[in-house]
């Protein structure tokens, strides 16, 4: 409870502003030209009505309300702004600044009361029809009920807080007070589409209408005592109250029995309802404890009275200097001319006057203890009933007007009608503050001269005003001497200093040179272990600043002195080197420099990381002076130590945990000196990263001189392991940028994939593209000095040379024109040139690359290459020598081959002996091949053929018997028509001689290929046939074969057989051939004797089977009916035995 007389502190909030919703449906005008047609209008049913209407309204006429009111809920959740019949429901959450909900009634008119349920966001309202509305916050109305459903004859003064809050049977409930005395109950039930009414009547009805006011002006209801006030005529005064004689009356309400008087007193005031001389609306609010009771009349003059809560009764307030009263003709001034006022506390009221001020007026002291200078425009004042010092305005005013400022001399009575057109209202919170709160509140507010003149008054600590009024203003330099300088909190001083970033450079050394003033009074004493550990905690911020400064400078330097906050706050916060990183990637090379020299020892441990990430497209050359050497540069731009970068504590943070340790806010370049040293990398690191950044500068760009660039620095650097990879680099910028190789591999091949392939593959690349042309200049230039360094540092000298292995792959590719000018070069001057180690090397290298060669046409080649071969002296000369004859002999068959149209590679003569069907066979196709190409060769000819044949056999194929090739030449001759030529190479030449019955059977078998491939019986094939058996014309088997060509030819035509050779080759049995002859036409078994004869011929000479021919001749005779020819056939077959 506040003290009498003390001055109150409260703050002002300003809420939502919003336009008055105009009255729909209008009212009817004062004047009433809305009625049309005077008094013969009135005669129409339209006109009865408002006869009627206008009867009720002289009998019951509409109450004076007010344009405008406020309904808030118990605790401030809600507050309802109401005129005429919409309401604007705001809310709390929101600081009131926006409608959580709006509702207008489909009535035209005002309401009167309200009351919420603020346990159930429920809004009941009741406006000058009687008709009640019960809305939800949000706008949504639940249900509407009139006076006809409340079944009650009085009319209805308002409403009022139930006192009942455990039924649970329905939403919500109210209490509705009539004008006869009576509270009625209503029930919301869950519902939203229906209502409960029940009526509560008093036990005495007739007593309580005798004690019931005949007119009540206002009333007002404490739930928390369940007192009534009401505000009425007293009894024996008219309605209208014009007398000044009132009376004011306290009610207690009772659940079962309704209302009990408890005390009544008369006072003079003045309660009217004409609208045009009333200043104030009447209006009667208990104090919030219920100590005291305050009414205004309706001339605007408030009325003070005492509620003794134990006596439970009204009197007049009394003043504390000896005044009997304030009764309205001795009342102090400032309780005149009011419009309207709420309570702020239990023994204070809040008072609107006529001049649109607002004060705070003690009861006690009889005094006004607060005077808002202030003027509002047409207020409205209610509280928060469940807080005290906390109260809503409501003013109004007009749309163009630019300011709260009302016209003074406005008559209230003007607001009485107005249509809200054109109108504003603004919503207005006091709210009781404590002298720390309102403190808290200017300086929050930025009303720094009044927080510190309050500060000043009260005894309070002026560094919340700097504290402030340096956090709102800009930072800059004079900020940091006029106003961070006079804070006494050094902590909060500190932490600025280290955490704030000033807008320009010079307010940001002002910031850390501040803070280094500050933290200068720390230094080191003699015992570490006595000292606290705040003073720990400063040094560490000297740390920090002493870090900032270094940043701020090297920041400076690398922005080239411009300075911009967010890059300097994000260069300082983030570790040094990230930054060296940023600027790496942007190519910022020379601020990179300015890095590396001021933070040496903190980038040490980062260095190659950072210069990876320079972008591969800068030259290199441009940042040639930061890449490493074998030990670091002596050039560094680092500051002198600090008093506070000394062993103790580097001892100190060593003792902190790992995260605080790490922190790279206190890892000043000394400090990192002191605690890390010069991290120096070693050889093999820099080694592996210069490899790695030249893949990476080749892979991303392609730019082989830059890669050649900075492997040629690190090496003059003193890198010594990186000789070897310059080389490999050489030869790939060679092989890239020269005209000589082939363009798919200068744009196809990469570093990384150069360094995948092996020696060998290396030295295939550098050949690459060779001519025969070519290949000797280009093995001289680079390929033959490649190998013998690749060559030298190998440990088996045993393993064949790279050279050797790309001759034996191009001979596979029979490639030997480029393999005998290389073994032809290498021969000439074989310890000069360097090709081959020896001549047993390159002999056997070109013996491998003659076998290779898979071409068929390359003969002459690999004789000159042959020819071109050094002669072995030594112990294996001899063997080597040997493998030289042979592949001689090999080329000398290879070319006989290819002459006789049969080619074959050369390596087919090293394994021929394996397949001797095969070599017959390839001798049988040369000899046909020989015959078919040219059938008319001279015998000179076939004499060649047969010497050739016979060095086929001694230089290829020795295995084979000379007989052999003997028997397939002289087939060949005999299929060559060549029989004169064949009769004498039968008989033998030289040493071979056939057997003769081999020779038989070659001629009979030719002589059978001619005849059976002879189409007609004349043909010529037939005579040839005949001429090669004539060749062993006295050989018994040889005239056998001869007979049987005669036979089918001659003897048979003349038999009337007629067969081609094909046809008789197909007759398994001559018998048949026999019968044909016999059967042929009619009389052919006549002829016995040629029948017989010709049997002979075809091989029928035994006895047996000339019998078989008689039988056979005497078999047709008989079918034929020569009986006699076939009984002397039987009879001779009879004597033979048959």
């Amino acid at each position: 409870m506040e003290s009498p007389g003390r001055k109150v502190l409260y703050e002002i909030r300003h809420h939502a502003s919003l336009p008055y919703v105009p009255r729909y449906p209008p009212l009817p005008q004062p004047d009433g030209t809305d009625s049309k047609g005077g008094l013969r209008s009135l005669v129409s049913i339209r006109g009865v009505g408002q006869l009627k209407e206008k009867w009720s309204e002289y009998w019951n006429p509409r109450k004076s309300n007010k344009p405008v009111s406020l309904f808030i809920s118990p605790r401030g959740e809600f507050v309802a702004v109401t005129s005429g019949n919409h309401v604007t429901i705001l809310r709390k959450d929101d600081d009131y600044g926006k409608p959580c909900g709006n509702f207008t009634s489909s009535v035209s008119g005002s309401f009167i009361s309200g009351i919420w349920s603020e346990n159930h966001d429920v809004l009941a309202l009741v406006d000058d029809t009687e008709t009640l509305f019960f809305v939800k916050a949000n706008g949504e109305e639940i249900s509407q009920v009139t006076k006809r459903n409340l079944k009650v004859s009085s009319s209805v003064l308002g409403l009022l807080e139930d006192d009942d809050r455990s039924q649970t049977s329905c939403l919500c409930s109210f209490s509705v007070l009539t004008s006869d005395g009576l509270i009625h109950h209503v029930e919301i039930s869950r519902e939203p589409s229906a209502s409960v009414v029940s009526k509560h009547a008093s036990a005495s009805v007739p007593a309580l209408r005798k004690q019931f006011p005949n007119h009540v002006f206002c009333f007002d209801y404490l739930p928390d005592l369940s007192f009534l006030l009401i505000v009425g005529s007293a009894a024996g005064i008219s309605s209208t109250g014009s007398s000044g004689s009132s009376c004011i009356s306290l009610w207690r309400k009772c659940q079962s029995s309704g209302l009990e008087l408890l005390s009544t007193r008369k006072f003079e005031g003045v309660y009217c309802e004409k609208k045009d001389s009333q200043l104030a609306y009447p209006k009667v609010l208990i104090s919030p404890q219920g100590a005291h009771v305050a009414s205004l009349d309706s001339n605007g003059c408030l009325h003070l009275f005492q509620l003794d809560k134990s006596k439970l009764t009204l009197s007049c307030c009394s003043s504390e200097d000896g005044f009997d009263s304030l009764k309205p003709d001795n009342s102090l001034e400032s309780l005149r001319n009011v419009v309207d006022f709420t309570w702020w506390s239990d023994h204070a009221l809040t008072v609107l006057k006529r001049s649109g001020n607002i004060s705070i007026f003690d009861i006690r002291s009889c005094a006004i203890i607060q005077e808002d200078a202030t003027t509002y425009s047409m207020p409205v004042v209610e509280r928060v009933r469940r807080f005290d010092g906390h109260i809503f305005l409501l003013e109004s005013s007009m749309q163009d007007e630019k300011s709260a400022l009302a016209k003074v001399d406005r008559d209230p009575s003007d607001s009485h009608h107005t249509s809200g057109r054109g109108m504003l209202w603004r919503l207005i919170s006091f709210t009781e503050k404590t002298i720390p709160e309102m403190y808290k509140i200017l300086v929050e507010n930025c009303h720094y001269q009044e927080a510190l003149d309050f500060a000043d008054s009260r005894g309070l600590d002026r560094d919340e005003v700097f504290k402030s009024r340096w956090l709102n203003s800009e930072k800059g330099l004079s900020d940091v001497n006029m106003i961070l300088s006079k804070i006494k909190d050094k902590a909060f001083v500190l932490s600025e200093c280290l955490d704030r970033i000033g807008p320009t450079e010079d307010s940001m050394k002002a910031l850390l040179g501040h803070g280094l003033h500050l933290t200068n009074r720390y230094v080191f004493s003699g015992s570490e272990d006595q000292e606290s550990k705040q003073l720990w905690e400063f040094r560490m911020a000297r740390l920090r600043l002493l870090q900032f400064s270094e940043r701020l400078d090297t920041y400076l330097g690398i922005s080239m002195g411009r300075y911009s906050l967010q890059d300097y706050r994000k260069f300082r916060s983030s570790p040094i080197n990230q930054a060296a990183v940023a600027l790496a990637e942007s190519g910022r090379i020379g601020a990179l420099n300015l890095l590396f020299k001021r933070h040496p020892y903190s980038l040490a441990s980062f260095m190659l990381q950072i210069l990876a990430a320079i972008p591969e497209t800068v030259p290199v050359e441009t940042y040639a002076h930061l890449l490493p050497g074998k030990s670091p540069p002596n050039s560094m731009a680092v500051r002198e130590e600090d008093w506070v970068e000394c062993d103790k504590m580097v001892r100190f943070i060593n003792k902190l945990p790992e995260s605080s340790k790490s922190d790279s806010q206190i890892q000043t370049e000394p400090i990192v000196r002191r605690c890390l040293g010069y991290k120096w990398p070693s050889s093999e690191d820099l080694a592996a990263w210069y490899k790695n950044r030249a893949r990476d500068i080749d892979s991303s760009t392609g730019l082989l001189d830059n890669c050649i660039c900075l492997i040629d620095i690190a090496c003059r650097r003193g890198i010594s392991e990186l000789e070897q990879f310059h080389e490999d680099l050489s030869y790939l910028h060679q092989i890239i940028y020269s005209d000589e190789f082939g363009g798919e591999i200068c744009f196809s091949l990469s570093l990384v994939g150069w360094e995948r392939l092996s020696d060998y593959e290396k030295f295939k690349i550098l050949l690459e593209g060779v001519k025969v042309e070519t290949v000797v200049r280009r093995l001289h230039d680079k390929a033959v000095p490649f190998m013998q360094k690749r060559y030298s540092g190998t440990n088996n000298h045993n393993e064949e040379s790279f050279l050797v292995k790309w001759l034996k792959e191009n001979a596979a590719n029979s490639d030997m024109d480029l393999c005998s000018k290389v073994i032809e070069e290498g021969c000439m001057d074989l310890y000069t040139v360097s090709f081959f180690k020896d001549e047993a090397e390159v002999v056997d290298c070109a013996l491998q690359c003659l076998y290779l060669c898979k071409a068929t046409d390359k003969w002459n080649v690999m004789a000159t290459m042959l020819s071109k071969l050094p002669t072995i002296h030594d112990i294996h000369g001899e063997d080597i020598q040997k493998r030289l004859r042979l592949a001689e002999g090999h080329i000398e068959a290879g070319r006989l081959l290819e002459l006789y149209q049969v080619p074959k590679p050369i390596n087919y003569f090293l394994e021929v002996h394996l397949d001797d069907k095969g070599v017959k066979q390839i001798l049988r196709l040369m000899l046909s091949k020989f015959v078919r190409r040219q059938p008319g060769r001279s015998d000179n000819d076939w004499a060649c053929m047969w010497r050739d044949l016979r060095q086929l056999q001694e230089k290829a194929f020795p295995f084979l018997d000379l007989e052999f090739v003997l028997t397939e030449f002289c087939r060949g001759l005999l299929k060559a028509g060549k029989f004169s030529l064949a009769r004498n190479y039968l008989k033998g030449t030289g040493s071979v001689a056939l057997p003769s019955d081999k020779a038989e059977s070659l001629v009979i078998n030719a002589a059978k290929e001619y005849f059976f491939s002879a189409p007609s019986l004349a043909s010529e094939e037939i005579w040839r046939a005949r001429e090669c058996l004539n060749i062993f014309s006295s050989s018994r088997t040889v005239k056998a074969e001869a007979d049987i060509i005669d036979a089918v030819t001659v003897r048979l035509p003349d038999l009337g057989v007629t067969l081609l050779p094909v046809q008789f080759k197909q007759v398994k049995d001559p018998m048949e051939i026999i019968k044909m002859a016999i059967t042929g036409h009619p009389g052919a078994y006549l002829h016995v004797e040629e029948l017989i004869e010709v049997a002979k011929l075809l091989g029928l000479n035994s006895s047996e089977d000339i019998s078989s021919v008689e039988e056979a001749i005497a078999r047709e005779a008989a079918v034929a009916g020569d009986l006699q020819l076939a009984f002397d056939l039987c009879l001779v077959l009879t004597k033979k035995g048959r």
